[in-house]
This record gives C-alpha cells, structure tokens and sequence, in this order.
C-alpha cells in the first residue's frame, strides 16, 4: 500500500526541466534585454539615412541656385545667397550693392521686399525691379535698365519714355544717334527722329545726327557724313525725295556728296565735296 501510494504521489508530480509548451504554430517573443539592444541600432539608422536625404536635396537645391547667371554679391553677412540678374550697363555692381546691402541685412524673414524693390526703383535708370526670398537663406534680385534711344547734349541720353536722364560712366563709349535742341522740344524731336529711323534703313543712311532750331529748322547727318537741311516743315517728304535721288541721278556720286539742301520744292542743292558745285 504504501508502494501504490508513493507511485501515485510520483505521477502527480511534472518531470524536471520540461515547462508549459507554446502552442504550436507561434513563435516565443523576444527577450526584454534583446528588444532593448536594437533600439538604439534602429535610431541610428533612421537618422542616417534622413541625413543623407537631407544632404542630397541641400546639394541639389545649392547647385540649381549657383547655376543662375547672376553676380553674388560679397558684403552680405545675413544671407549665404543672394543673386543679382541685371545688365549692368548704366547701373554698376557697386551701386547695386550700395542700395541692396541696408535692406539685405535684416536677414531672410526680417527682409521688406515691398521696401527693397521701391529703394531699387529710385535709381532713374532702373525702370523694373523683382526682389524674391529664395529657401531657406537666399533672396533674387532682378533689374531692368532703361533703353538709351540717343545721345542728348554729350552729357545727357535719351531714353524711350523720353526722359533725359545723366549719362552714366559705362555709357561714355557708347554709340548711338545725336539728338539736339531746346529741352522743351524733346518729345517732338524724338518723333521725328522715330519716323525718319523707319525710312532710313539701309546702313549708310542711318540717322547719325538729328537737330532742330528755330532759325535753321531741321538738320540731319546721316552716318555716311552726308548732311541734309530739311527746312520747318514736311521733313519726311523731303528725305523720301533726297532718297529718290540717291537711287537715281545722285546714286554714283554719293562719296563726292558734302550737303544737300532739300528746301526747295521741286529740287535739292547739292555740295560736293571738291571745288565744283551742282544744282539740281
């Protein structure tokens, strides 16, 4: 009885070393000291490789921006890039910058673009400026220069809104037509210099030198050195008929041609550039 006993008492009891099994089919979860060591490795990845995400579109972004064909200006310490597209003909790269750099200094948020572009349009050379943030640390700045039309006084040009403004420095090399008269008269004379530069197309005939007074009315100098006196009125008639006998009677002596006086009505004087001297 008490061998059947104690073999009951054996059985009643697990075998050693052998635990619940896991249903099968499931696998066991990791250790809490295993999970704890791939953290930091998982991290560590992650943010490597946002940085190199990061880095290759900073890089892209910076290219780009360096291709522009535009000067960058050197005194800015606010902003890492700042491009300035103009032609830089009657406005140098240095006063640019003198009126740039004030504003520019404020930095890329505190920049009043509204501000900028009206400081830029105060230059009477300049006849349209776009000023724009670039992200994250640039600005643009582009400039329009007025269009000289002429030469006005040797110190002075002609542009197309018909404003006289100062000759620049870089202009004094410049070659352009001659407009000359009363200041008061300009919008008059730059019509008429407009409509004869219509009829005068050929390279010989080109307008080198327009002039009106009240005394001796309109002259013209063409570029082959020949010149015209026109009289008050009917200019234009009175070069289409100079231009007839150029391609007429007058078109094989035109290199013996000092001036030709158009004040007549049906015929020109002609100064020939010898002693001898004809009438037509």
């Amino acid at each position: 009885m008490a061998r059947g006993t104690g073999a009951k008492g054996n059985a009643a009891q697990p075998k050693k070393g052998r635990g619940k099994q896991p249903t099968r089919g499931a696998r066991a979860l990791p250790a809490s000291d295993e999970e704890t060591g791939l953290r930091p490795l998982r991290l560590v990845l992650t943010l490597g490789f946002l940085l190199l995400v990061a880095a290759g579109l900073g890089y892209s972004a910076r290219w780009l921006w360096q291709q522009a064909p535009a000067v960058e200006l050197s005194r800015v310490d606010a902003l890492e890039n700042v491009r300035v597209k103009a032609p830089f003909r009657a406005v140098t790269e240095t006063e640019l910058e003198d009126i740039l750099l004030p504003h520019l200094r404020k930095g890329f948020f505190s920049l009043d673009i509204s501000e900028l572009r009206a400081a830029l349009m105060a230059n009477p050379w300049i006849v349209n400026a776009a000023v724009s943030r670039r992200w994250p640390n640039g600005v643009e700045v582009v400039v329009e220069e007025a269009e000289p039309l002429a030469i006005w006084g040797g110190d002075q040009l002609l542009i197309a809104s018909g404003e006289l403004l100062p000759r620049p420095e870089n202009l004094k090399a410049l070659r352009l037509p001659e407009l000359a008269g009363d200041a008061e008269l300009v919008d008059r004379i730059m019509a008429q210099y407009q409509a004869l530069a219509g009829l005068l197309t050929t390279k010989e005939m080109e307008v080198r030198r327009l002039s009106f007074d009240d005394l001796a009315g309109w002259q013209l100098e063409l570029v082959s050195g020949i010149r015209l006196q026109l009289g008050h009125d009917e200019l234009l008639e009175r070069v289409d008929r100079f231009l007839s006998l150029t391609r007429g009677v007058l078109a094989p002596h035109l290199q013996k041609i000092v001036g030709v006086d158009t004040r007549y009505n049906n015929a020109v004087a002609v100064e020939w550039k010898t002693s001898d001297k004809a009438e037509n």
